[in-house]
């Protein structure tokens, strides 16, 4: 049961284990709240108790609270100075650690995301999308801002392998990273062996830079008779802050004149400023993924237990500040999650211009969503042009095109 609905729910007949969710939910949130108003004692005294009745391998909630009280305990400890500069150093390497996992192309993670629907719906989606745009172009490069496991490729060439007419002359593969070339070129290996298997030729780059908004066009090696596509997923977030680093990527891609622009973001509202309405919009959406996540791998509990501990994972790095160093009250946040709506105001600064989601791209969503017999509370839905993947009602992902002015 998702973060939201148990407290959304405490004047309706609850049941013995609801009761116990909902005061565990309440008692993590008043913690949060002491840290807020740096009453500090006060704090761990709560997460002490939240401590006694969470669990790692209880119902969503507990383990919900399993995480998060740790990740809060984490902060007060920074707060109050009792984190020194060996577990500051401990956790900058956990952090490091955290990014490999999601860039490690290994079997692990791909499975790992099979078992949810976000990521499969979203991907289909949005790989659609370019299929559609690309339609008769005889040679297609691709620029992936985060190319991570690279499988959303394979999507696409077996659909350009399908063609009947237009046969691809060439698919050009551009990843672009800040770290890991060697797991990337794996990536690109893998991919180019996939196509050779589909009769594709297909070559790939990889563009090494410090910093996403330090891409440069005289990096990209785009040729004018090549028809060009960008995928940024789960990336533009990372860009925001300050706002002259999305300026500086967006100017890049404009350049090499894209025939659309796919983006997928988690969506949703973790962007406040302010550090205890970040905690609970940060700790409801968690929710909703722990929930998904005991639904889709309840009789695969190791599968479960590596999302929900990089998840605190995460969260723990976060209020540590090793994953971004302007976290503090008042201060803007290295990574923001914001609605589409947000997206669109951001990208329209930019002179984009958001492009009709198709219904095929509706169509195969809606596909992938009832594929799995436990995916059935994962639903699509459209957002004027865009579509939304949803989680008991809940948004999780958009998907958004753009095409430049």
């Amino acid at each position: 049961m998702p973060f939201d609905v148990v407290t959304a729910t405490v004047d309706a007949p609850l049941s013995e284990e609801q009761s116990e969710s909902v005061e565990l939910a309440e008692l993590l949130l008043e913690a949060v709240e002491k840290v807020g108003d740096r009453r500090f004692d006060d704090a761990r005294a709560l997460l002490r108790q939240c401590d006694g009745r969470a669990s790692p391998t209880g119902n969503p909630i507990q383990r919900l609270v399993f995480y998060y009280s740790r990740s809060l305990q984490h902060r007060v400890d920074r707060e109050t100075g009792r984190i020194g500069a060996g577990d500051m150093w401990k956790a900058k390497e956990q952090s490091s650690n955290l990014f490999r996992v999601a860039m490690n192309p290994s079997v692990r993670l791909v499975e790992f995301q099979r078992r949810l629907p976000f990521f499969q719906v979203a991907q289909f989606a949005g790989i659609q999308t370019i299929v559609e745009h690309v339609e008769g172009a005889r040679r297609i490069h691709i620029l992936d801002l985060a190319i991570r496991t690279g499988h959303q490729w394979t999507i696409l060439m077996q659909a350009l392998a399908t063609r009947r007419r237009d046969r691809v002359e060439h698919l050009k593969i551009t990843a672009v990273a800040t770290m890991e070339r060697e797991l990337i070129e794996q990536t690109g290996r893998r991919l180019v062996t996939f196509a050779h298997s589909m009769n594709l030729v297909c070559s790939f780059y990889v563009i090494m830079v410090r910093d996403l908004a330090e891409l440069r066009q005289d990096q990209l090696q785009f040729d004018s008779a090549e028809t060009v596509a960008v995928l940024a997923d789960d990336v533009v977030r990372t860009l925001t802050s300050p706002a002259e680093r999305l300026d500086s990527v967006i100017k890049v891609i404009r350049r090499v004149q894209p025939c659309i622009m796919v983006v997928t973001e988690m969506e949703g509202s973790r962007n406040s400023p302010v550090f205890v309405n970040w905690f609970v919009e940060s700790l409801f959406f968690a929710s909703v993924l722990f929930d998904s996540m005991g639904e889709c791998m309840g009789s695969e509990e190791a599968w479960r237990k590596f999302g929900e501990e990089t998840l605190g994972g995460v969260s723990k790095m976060v209020m540590m500040g090793t994953i971004s160093d302007t976290l503090g009250q008042g201060r803007a946040w290295m990574i923001r999650s914001m609605k589409v709506d947000i997206w669109r105001a951001f990208f329209r600064r930019f002179g984009m211009v958001e492009a009709q989601l198709s219904h095929s791209s509706m169509y195969q969503a809606e596909l992938m969503a009832q594929s799995v017999p436990c995916w059935s509370p994962c639903s699509v839905w459209m957002d004027g042009k865009s579509l939304i993947v949803g989680w008991k009602g809940t948004p999780v992902k958009s998907v958004t095109a753009w095409k430049f002015s």
